[in-house]
């Protein structure tokens, strides 16, 4: 997970924002990454930004793993498809 995929909406709060973290304007560490693969947060405005499921279009893959080509007698493209990015819980 990438702080950076709700980038728009915590600037829109004056945070600072970065792949790993979320500070405020002077520093302050409100979020990010611990050692161990999780991630922290200590804000409860940040938490219900975070919350919120985000979708990504990603490339399509059969059973095997092999990407899948498109179609083009068709009108949609079946290539693409959109998925739900799971959402953040952070340790208190």
């Amino acid at each position: 997970m990438k702080f950076t995929d709700w980038k728009d909406e915590l600037e829109e709060f004056g945070y600072v924002v970065t792949e790993d973290t979320i500070t405020t304007q002077r520093g302050d560490v409100l979020a990010g990454k611990d050692p161990y693969g999780g991630t922290f947060i200590s804000d409860s405005r940040i938490q219900d930004i975070l919350s919120k499921e985000v979708k990504k279009k990603v490339r399509a893959r059969t059973a095997k793993g092999h990407f899948v080509k498109d179609d083009p007698s068709t009108p949609e493209n079946e290539a693409w498809v959109t998925k739900v990015v799971k959402k953040v819980k952070g340790k208190k």
